[in-house]
């Protein structure tokens, strides 16, 4: 090959390379500009609208409390929550107001519809503060939810946009097919050939590093993890791992039998996603005998023949949701469920008692003679025998399915799924047996020198006929039967199948 050639070639591949090294750098520096678009503007605009649209739900859930609420301490407990909630919503305006690449009077208009329902909120507390129950509900139930709904659909507008706009960068970085025809003739240079090379390692190590920096960013933030079919843990993000106490060398290639979940849990989609369907529901994640609660997201992956291979699992945290949702349907003092939470289960219970062909037992009591103990030895020793006959109640309902309600003052209530009659009856014997085995001295009672307990049983069969109503009115009914006939005794009877 003689020297003409050989320059010949030398510049003909230098030319290819260039062009082909800026064809590169001008791609991976538009898909950088796009991306960092998305990140600016939609995903921050949407994130926030998200995290307004909950703040929102919290407080109207939050207000709905407010007309329920018995004292006006209770409305003010509520209400420091409602502020808490508003700080943040501001907080998240401001966000909008900052990234916000559309018309600024559609966020204009939301924070106007957000600052009107204040007024509305302000209207609902005056009358509660007055006494005014009947127009606080109306207000919450009429205006108020009118309200929220227009709110609801002007914040849409922000979320469509940032939606929209999220596409089209989207679409900008993945369909624009313009071509750039960038062609240097630089071949009689070797310094400025080299100078080319240099800046396209560059710009590459910097478009990596960029890279990594984003990779790093989702591994420490983003819960996640990949699990083969067999449930092997393939990959798993060093943010989970710090959630589940774990280093990652130890958890990987191991097993998650039920994907970091308890057994009950996973049965609730383990037959979903094994026919390639995704899966979004709550769970809880048990870590040194601490429930986290987490929202579950899984991603049945399938190969090119339509085989299921993995799962891709996305975690995220709600633990402070659940608990105002746990503080919402229990009772402060006793820690058993409260009369609203007993009022909103008791016919769901009823009805999957009827569809699943199970027989629902309840068992009624209150506590003998409470106003003479609390006469005798004041609020707060009655508050501990609450306290204390609760927990008594608590041991005996702690599996799938049992609720123990507290649904008055000494008042309490427990709805459990038993095979027979005898279990039940056996149950409310029980209860009586261990309350006043307590030893909680009561010297004014007329039947223990300990406290004691009445209680009416029923267990009905699958196939009755009583309303909801019906049957708390036959457990009352008992109630008073044991309280007539001296008290420290149950009175129990197994429901016919209709209410003759």
């Amino acid at each position: 090959m003689n020297i003409g050639k050989l320059i010949l070639s030398y510049v003909v591949i230098l030319l290819i390379g260039i062009s082909a090294a800026i064809f590169t750098i001008i791609k991976v520096q538009e898909l950088a500009d796009n991306t960092k678009k998305m990140y600016t503007h939609p995903f921050t605009v949407s994130n926030a609208v998200a995290d307004i649209q909950t703040s929102i739900i919290t407080m109207h859930r939050n207000m709905k409390d407010v007309v329920l609420s018995k004292s006006n301490l209770e409305i003010l407990l509520t209400m420091e929550q409602v502020q808490k909630e508003e700080s943040k919503v501001i907080n998240d305006f401001n966000q909008i107001y900052k990234f916000y690449l559309g018309d600024k009077q559609d966020i204009d208009k939301s924070f106007q519809l957000f600052k009107d329902w204040k007024l509305i909120r302000d209207e609902v507390i005056l009358n509660m503060t007055n006494h005014r129950i009947e127009e606080a509900i109306e207000i919450t139930k009429g205006k108020g939810a009118k309200h929220i709904e227009n709110l609801y659909a002007q914040i849409k507008i922000l979320k469509s946009f940032a939606f929209n706009k999220a596409d089209e960068f989207y679409s900008r970085a993945i369909d624009n097919n313009v071509m750039y025809s960038v062609i240097l003739v630089t071949g009689s240079s070797l310094l400025i050939s080299g100078l080319v090379v240099l800046w396209m390692v560059l710009s590459i190590v910097k478009a990596n590093q960029l890279s990594n920096k984003q990779m790093y960013l989702i591994d420490q933030n983003i819960l996640s993890a990949t699990l083969s079919f067999e449930k092997d843990i393939l990959k798993i993000s060093s943010s989970l791992c710090r959630i589940l106490n774990v280093k990652k060398k130890d958890i990987l290639s191991q097993k998650a039998d039920y994907f970091f979940t308890t057994p009950v849990q996973f049965e609730q989609f383990e037959n979903q996603i094994y026919t390639g369907k995704e899966y979004q529901g709550e769970v809880y994640v048990e870590v040194d005998n601490v429930q986290n609660w987490f929202n579950i997201e899984v991603f049945p992956e399938i190969d090119n023949m339509s085989n299921l291979t993995s799962f891709s699992i996305i975690l995220t945290d709600i633990s402070n949701k659940k608990k105002i949702e746990e503080i919402s349907i229990h009772d402060s003092l006793s820690g058993l469920y409260n009369r609203n939470y007993f009022e909103a289960t008791f016919d769901k219970e009823v009805k999957r008692a009827c569809r699943e062909q199970k027989s629902l037992s309840i068992i009624l009591l209150d506590i003998d003679y409470f106003k003479q103990y609390n006469d005798t030895y004041g609020h707060q020793e009655g508050d501990n025998v609450i306290i204390a006959i609760a927990s008594v109640l608590s041991k005996h309902s702690n599996r799938p399915y049992d609720y123990a309600f507290r649904i008055g003052g000494e008042e309490f209530l427990i709805l459990t799924y038993l095979d027979t009659p005898e279990k039940t009856e056996m149950l409310a014997d029980t209860l009586i047996k261990e309350v006043e085995a307590l030893q909680i001295a009561h010297k004014n009672s007329a039947v223990s020198k300990y406290v004691t307990i009445s209680i009416g049983a029923i267990q009905f069969p699958s196939n009755h006929t009583y309303t909801s109503n019906e049957m708390f009115k036959r457990a009352d009914e008992f109630l008073y039967q044991s309280k007539t006939s001296g008290r420290n005794k149950f009175t129990f009877e197994r429901a016919n199948n209709t209410d003759s």
